[in-house]
């Protein structure tokens, strides 16, 4: 196999997740060395094994809880970061809790932090951190998750979790216009409309209908990491 990603560096957050983990595995197989993001370290470790195993290269694992992490902390990691690589390629924001099913009346200040720290809160303060290690590659991609079924308000229930992801979107194309000019940073998102995960087992037991596949999700990740396909930035991919 061809590895078009050599010497590419990407965040992936999320890792232990089925489309972090994917799409780590992915971008590892195309050469990439990966940053593997996520809460606990016993589930990073099989996903890191995996891709030396393979003979990727050695990945970096980094544990945060967003749900715990001081607004600093993020910057204290794009530090570290830039001592150790020097720059960044690309960031898979695939960390994702879909939280609690319920009317808004009946969520708590807790569960509505909750959504919108993971959701919201952490990919903006994250890739507001790594800006200037972004800047430092060629031309680098930063992902963002998107639910449009949800985002757009046309389903009850959702609460934070939607109002997040609506929040999301709008955040990914303000990136995309403040930074297009200099076609150095693409900003876009993917729309897995839905695949049947554990997390979306968790809230939906019976699953989707139509679920998407997931190989086709990590094909659009790919897609947007690869440096030689056109510059696109502010737009939404959705799976077919």
């Amino acid at each position: 196999m061809s590895k078009p990603l050599t010497g590419r560096v990407i965040l992936v957050t999320g890792a232990s997740g089925a489309i972090g983990k994917e799409s780590a595995l992915r971008l590892a197989d195309l050469g990439a060395t990966i940053i593997l993001m996520g809460r606990k370290e016993e589930k990073l470790n099989p996903i890191y094994d995996i891709i030396v195993n393979r003979g990727g290269a050695e990945p970096a694992i980094v544990t945060m809880d967003f749900l715990k992490v001081e607004d600093l902390d993020y910057y204290n990691l794009a530090q570290n970061l830039a001592l150790e690589f020097g720059k960044l390629d690309g960031i898979v924001h695939a960390a994702i809790n879909l939280g609690y099913l319920t009317p808004l009346a009946h969520t708590s200040p807790e569960k509505w932090h909750h959504g919108l720290n993971i959701t919201l809160n952490a990919p903006y303060f994250l890739t507001h951190a790594m800006l200037p290690l972004l800047d430092q590659s060629d031309r680098a991609s930063v992902i963002f998750f998107t639910h449009d079924e949800v985002a757009k308000g046309d389903r009850a229930y959702w609460g934070s979790y939607a109002i997040a992801k609506a929040g999301l979107e709008t955040m990914m194309k303000i990136f995309a216009l403040e930074n297009e000019s200099e076609k150095k940073i693409a900003f876009n998102s993917i729309d897995p409309v839905c695949i049947n995960s554990a997390l979306r087992m968790s809230v939906m037991p019976e699953g989707a209908p139509n679920p998407k596949e997931l190989r086709k999700v990590i094909d659009l990740v790919w897609q947007l990491n690869d440096p030689e396909q056109p510059f696109v930035t502010g737009t939404t991919l959705t799976v077919e």
